[in-house]
Order: structure tokens, then sequence, then C-alpha cells
């Protein structure tokens, strides 16, 4: 297959997978923390100090939030969909460095299923289609890891090796910290470790990496610091957050106890033959060459995982995505050992994989079908769109693929359809998520309360924003433009409607500043109660 063929047979799964219906749900999870303060950024031109309601965020650094500023600039929207672009993106470009950096070293069709393993993996799916910090991390953090691998396997110069790498480290610093260098160094002891190379890390070049991924993010920490006026009221308050997770006396039992089961679960479907290869391993069937480079990368990949598996199942306040930054290795690792299983055992396994595939490709063929029908809606000429395309792609992959491949289709026959079956199932799903859309309906029924032009505000004081944060999503559903105040703002003169906690009542009537309550009212939002202050226009 030509590097052409394999660009667009990447593509083409990307935006099967990761557009179709992008911006249909309703915001999730912590994705209206990534969206509020690039609103923020792009409105007051402050691209320093992240804020949420006019108050400092620095529960995580900006560059998140930079993205998404850049990517409403570029699409001149600030949809849900435009915000999403962001994670989407970022996995095409994690996919599109897994086959263009490894195809030297372990060849076009590995590199290839290497990348259709990251762009099928189920958790990275999920994340790649919200705008949060894990698609973007494990995007860098990966090409981080494949780009070393090239330019080492290649023999390149030290000064190549040790800096390159370290420029997609800064800015992963950027997303969420230096946590990734706890997969990072795992990964460079074992690879080097395996080749007899431990020396290298000591090369000048290595330490002005370091140096050069420290400038990528220590300006951003200065100037952060400088305009907030104190380090507890900026990275303080992140590196705290951070500590939170080894705190042994916030820890949840049940989320601990079952994490070793459920972290391999993230890397579904590729964990089964992740295990099964890893077995040959175990029982030396098959072996690692240390003289090797591409096996000494194998070691290294598989001490990063092994590390971060041990160390996330005893974090007190871990979860199952902490080690999604390893999802690459683990690809590559995955890949290359089970073309190393002796061919009767592949054999056996390719025959399970097989009935896994007739039954996924029934599963594909139907439930679309069977959604649509139980949504009891009639569906419209997108949706309808979607399905049809969606079952043609199905059903042509699946008599298309294995007689096209001979070695390893399995592998490409499951991501295929993974990508083909996604155009109708991920955008049907979203009917049976329960209590759709609830917050664009609250935000509806608000904006109904108060007279059209007009302003409607929120209050959204420290505990509206730490207390209650899916709630926060008001502030980008409800009528524009500025949707929302904390402590320190004041109460524009043409704001007609003011909503806040009824707790919060007494520091609501302070911001009035003298203006008339024309009525008071109390609405529910997803068992939350809010203060409804109508004030009057006159006075």
């Amino acid at each position: 297959m030509s590097s052409r063929i394999a660009f667009l047979l990447l593509c083409l799964s990307w935006a099967a997978i990761y557009l179709p219906a992008l911006g249909d749900p309703e915001l999730r999870g912590e994705e209206v923390r990534r969206i509020l303060p690039a609103q923020g950024m792009l409105d007051t031109g402050d691209w320093i100090v992240p804020r949420i309601a006019g108050e400092v965020y620095a529960n995580k650094p900006p560059l998140i939030n930079w993205a998404v500023a850049g990517m409403f600039a570029v699409t001149g929207s600030d949809s849900e969909t435009s915000a999403r672009l962001v994670s989407a993106l970022s996995m095409l470009a994690l996919a599109l460095a897994a086959f263009f950096l490894l195809r030297k070293p372990i060849g076009k069709e590995r590199a290839l299923l290497v990348s259709l393993a990251l762009l099928t993996t189920l958790t990275l799916i999920s994340k790649g289609r919200l705008i949060e910090i894990e698609a973007l991390f494990t995007a860098l953090f990966g090409i981080a890891c494949f780009l070393w691998i090239r330019l080492w396997t290649d023999g390149r110069s030290p000064w190549l090796v040790w800096t390159l790498p370290y420029l997609f480290l800064g800015l992963g610093c950027l997303v969420k910290g230096p946590i990734h260098l706890l997969f990072w160094f795992p990964f460079l002891i074992g690879t080097l470790r395996a080749a007899r190379q431990m020396r290298t890390l000591l090369h000048p070049a290595h330490f002005l990496g370091l140096l050069l991924m420290t400038g990528i993010f220590l300006p951003w920490v200065i100037l952060n610091i400088r305009a907030v006026g104190g380090g507890d009221a900026s990275v303080g308050n992140w590196a705290e957050e951070l500590a939170i997770r080894g705190d042994v006396t916030q820890m949840e039992w049940d989320r601990f106890l079952t994490n070793p089961l459920k972290i391999p679960g993230g890397f579904l479907p590729w964990t089964v033959p992740f295990f099964f290869a890893i077995g040959f391993l175990w029982k030396k069937r098959i072996r690692l060459d240390p003289g090797n480079a591409v096996d000494a990368v194998l070691s290294g990949g598989l001490l990063a995982i092994a590390f971060g598996y041990v160390l996330i199942c005893l974090l007190p306040g871990g979860v199952p995505r902490y080690l999604m930054p390893v999802y690459p290795l683990a690809a590559l690792v995955t890949i290359e050992l089970f073309s190393r299983v002796p061919e009767s055992a592949r054999f056996r396994y390719g025959r399970f994989a097989g009935k896994f595939n007739a039954f996924l490709t029934a599963l594909l063929l139907m439930a679309p079908v069977v959604m649509i029908f139980l949504a009891g809606e009639q569906p419209d000429g997108t949706r309808v769109a979607f399905l049809l395309t969606s079952l043609v792609a199905v059903g042509t992959i699946a008599w298309w693929v294995p007689s096209r491949w001979r070695d390893l289709h399995t592998f490409v026959h499951t991501a295929l359809l993974i990508a083909a079956g996604s155009i109708a199932l991920l955008p049907g799903i979203q009917d049976f998520q329960g209590e759709r859309d609830l917050f664009r309906k609250a935000a509806t029924e608000i904006d109904g309360l108060a007279p059209p032009g007009s302003r409607v505000l929120v209050y959204a004081n420290d505990e509206f924003r730490n207390r209650f944060t899916r709630h926060l999503r008001l502030l980008y559903y409800v009528r524009e433009p500025v949707t929302g105040i904390g402590e320190t703002g004041s109460l524009p003169a043409d704001t007609t409607l003011f909503i806040g906690l009824p707790a919060a009542e007494e520091e609501m009537r302070e911001k009035l500043a003298g203006r008339e309550v024309a009525s008071e009212s109390k609405i529910d939002v997803r068992r939350v109660s809010l203060l409804v202050l109508r004030l009057d226009p006159t006075s």
C-alpha cells in the first residue's frame, strides 16, 4: 500500500469517527471549563490568565484554552463543534505522526496498524469527540515519543534526538503540567538500558532539551503569577489540585479497589491482542533482542506502561484516564509484539477475531437502525444520510478487508469496522444519554423570562464555580453578551435578569447598586434551585 493511500485511509477513518454530529451533544464533563476561559481571552485580549465569569481559573495551564480560542477565531464561531475540533484534530495529528514517523523503523503496514489502533481505541474516541484535556495531552506525548523513536533509531545527531521531542513535551506542560514525565523517563530508561546506552541520558543535548521544555512552560508561569499577584492564586492552585490525587484522606475506596480491572478496559478493543502477545513474551516464546533498536524501544514502552499502571493503581485519587498518555506506546507494543507471535497461534487468534468481527458487523448493521426506531421520532435527513453511509461502509469493509490483507488483517478489519459503524452509531447514541439537552433547554427557559434584547446575567461566585460545575454550562448557553460575573464583577446597567444560588442572595443584592427588584422567583435546574431576580428597567 502506498503512503498516499494509507494517508487517505487514515483521514477517512478519522472523519468517520470524529466528525459526524460532533457538535450535537450538549456540553459534558469539564468541557465548559475549556470553553469559557477561551471566550474570555477573545473578549478581553488577556491570554495569560484564564478566567471564568471574570475570576481567575487556575486549575489547569492555558494551552487548551488558547487552542479553543484559536479555533473560534479561525472558524468565526464559538459553537460546540468548533471547540471539539481541537480534540478531534489532535487525534488526527497523532495518527498521522504514528504512520509517518514509524513507517521506517517498523514498516509501512505495521505503522498503519498502529495509527488505526489509536484512532479506534474507545477511550480516545470518547475524549477525542469532547473538548477535554486528555486528547490534546495524549497527542502531544505520543508525537514526542514517536519523534524520539524515529530520530533515535535513525541514528541522528544527539542534538536532534534530545531536543525536538522536548518541544512537544514543553507544549504538554502547558496543557497539564509536567506529569507526562512520569511516563517519559521510564520509557527512555527502559529503551536505553536495553540498548546499553544509558550514558546518553547525560549527553549535554539532553540537558538542552530539558531546558527547552522548561523554556516553553516557565515564561507563562512567571507572567501568570505576576498578573494574578501570587503563586497561591495561580499555579499554586493547579499544583494543589495535583497533590490532592495523592491524598489518602480523600480516597474513594470503590474506585481505588476497582482500578486494577478498569484501567486495562480503557485500551479496548486492543487490550485483548495486547495481553495475548504479552503472554507469549512472558512465556519466552518470543524474545526481544537488545541489539535491535526497535526491540529496545519495545522494552522501554513496556516499562512505561507497567510503571504507569502500578502508579495509577496505587495513587489514592488515580483514575483510568490518567494512563492515556501511554496509549500510543501501547499501540506500538501491541502491533509489533503480535506480529512476532508464532504463526499457528496467530491463526488461532485470527479465528477468534474473525468471529468477533462477524458479530461486530451484525451489531453495527442493526444497532443504528434499532436506535432510530427506539428514539420514536421522525429522523431528519442528516441522520438518515449517516445511517445509509454507515451501512454501506460496514458492508463494504466486511467483504473487502479479509480479501485484501492477509497478514494481521483482523486488526485492519476491526479498526475499519469501528470507523464505518461510528458514522451512524455515535450520533445515535446521544438520544439515549438521558436528560438530553437539559442545560440548553434551561437556558432557553431563562432567556424567555426576559424581554428580547435585554441582558441575562448569572452570578457565578466561588461556590457556584467549584461546587456546581455542571451549572457553569448556563454561562455558555444563556443569552449573550457576557453571561456571568464573579465576586469582583459588577452588574452591567442593562441587566434585566440576575440569577444565582439562593445562598448568595445577600451578595447578589449588594451587586444591584440601587437597582430595584421588580419580582423574584426560583427555578430548578437539575435538582439545583436558582434564585431569579427580575430588575426594573427604569430604575
